[in-house]
């Protein structure tokens, strides 16, 4: 009895030692299941990464390959970074970028897979007779055109050739006419223009047949050869002759029959009118442009500029700065920036770097040209200002 006695006593004194071991237990146990499940959730985790198992991957290649064609290059290129078995499959069907022109060994390695991007950046027009459409078609031989995004076709080494005399080659029209034919999803074309009938028609072709095209950068080649003027009009008025000679506006005429074109840039009339010293009457008219750039300013003046949606505007001259707003002589006639802003383009932000936007902000009726003509004369910080010598 005695001992059964003790036993009661020592188990009834080790009661609250064992109840606090007992919950120490609990806890422990709690913890350690918790952090098995951290680390079962890290390792199913991490072999979800090595398998790369995702319902995109699972797709057929043919609606992955749809998918991508809705894809801009960059995003195309963010997306092969983003797992294995997608670098592998881009990888495996399109390639970013090509320069021209291309080696056998890497028209073996393109191996008929889509480009998205090709720069063409080798002279087509010398040596003379060195090339014809044959012999550039092979450079391109096994590369795919039919998801071509960006297409940068210069007729002309890409070097400084401002101050040169260049004149496009007809087989620049016809390789041209070639890209355009088996690239119909062309977000991007940077291209050489001129005064023939084919350009023209080349911009015909741009306007109907390429949907997604945004942006458009033109390098004008016009150059005045004997072709352009008979010698009774080369005695008389040259220069005039020349100007009227120049389709550029008929050309951006029919490329603006295109609603989907949001930039463009023009430049290199400054080496077409440099000799004649004269400015060309430009002409804009585009109900989808937002983004509008002209190189060499002083060789053009705008004889009207009809952009509704048009958001930044800049005219660039290497050595010249841009004067303000209210001086600025880009335009001719009843047209100046006070129209341009109240009436033509009333959503533009930006012009040669002057925040448009903060200037609307400060008007009562953005749609009054006083309004406009009062607040660009008191912004006005150009030297010559009178204004500026009274303060």
């Amino acid at each position: 009895m005695p001992q059964v006695q003790s036993d009661e006593k020592e188990e009834s004194g080790s009661t609250p030692q064992s109840h606090k071991k007992a919950r120490l237990s609990d806890t422990d146990v709690q913890t350690s299941q918790h952090c098995d499940q951290l680390i079962e959730l890290k390792i199913n985790r991490f072999e979800i990464q090595q398998c790369q198992t995702s319902a995109l991957l699972h797709l057929p290649e043919e609606i992955l390959l749809f998918i991508f064609e809705s894809l801009s290059i960059p995003d195309t290129i963010t997306m092969a970074t983003t797992c294995k078995m997608m670098a592998q499959f881009i990888s495996r069907n399109l390639v970013f970028k090509v320069v021209l022109p291309l080696s056998s060994a890497n028209q073996e390695k393109i191996n008929g897979r889509n480009v998205l991007s090709i720069i063409s950046a080798f002279d087509i027009s010398v040596p003379l007779g060195h090339w014809n459409l044959d012999k550039y078609l092979k450079t391109i031989e096994g590369v795919g055109l039919e998801q071509l995004q960006k297409l940068m076709f210069s007729a002309f080494e890409l070097s400084d050739h401002i101050y040169l005399d260049l004149i496009v080659p007809p087989l620049y029209h016809e390789i041209l006419a070639h890209y355009l034919s088996k690239s119909k999803r062309l977000k991007e074309l940077h291209i050489e223009i001129d005064n023939s009938k084919e350009m023209l028609q080349m911009m015909d072709i741009v306007a109907k047949t390429l949907p997604c095209l945004r942006k458009v950068v033109l390098h004008a080649c016009y150059y005045p050869g004997d072709e352009d003027l008979d010698t009774q009009e080369r005695v008389n008025s040259p220069e005039l002759d020349f100007v009227a000679s120049l389709n550029l506006n008929e050309l951006l005429q029919r490329l603006f029959k295109s609603v989907s074109i949001r930039s463009l840039r023009i430049y290199g009339l400054g080496r077409s009118l440099r000799f004649n010293n004269i400015r060309y009457p430009l002409e804009i008219h585009s109900p989808s442009l937002h983004y509008l750039r002209i190189d060499q300013a002083k060789f053009f003046f705008f004889k009207d500029l009809n952009c509704p949606e048009l958001r930044e505007f800049n005219h660039c001259e290497l050595y010249r700065k841009p004067k303000c707003l209210f001086h600025e002589q880009t335009f001719a006639g009843k047209i100046n920036y006070a129209t341009l802003l109240a009436e033509l383009s009333p959503k533009l932000e930006k012009v040669n770097g002057f925040d448009v936007k903060h200037m609307r902000s400060c008007i009562v009726d953005p749609k009054s040209t006083q309004e406009w003509l009062s607040q660009l004369r008191n912004t006005c910080d150009c030297d010559f200002c009178p204004r500026r010598s009274l303060l």
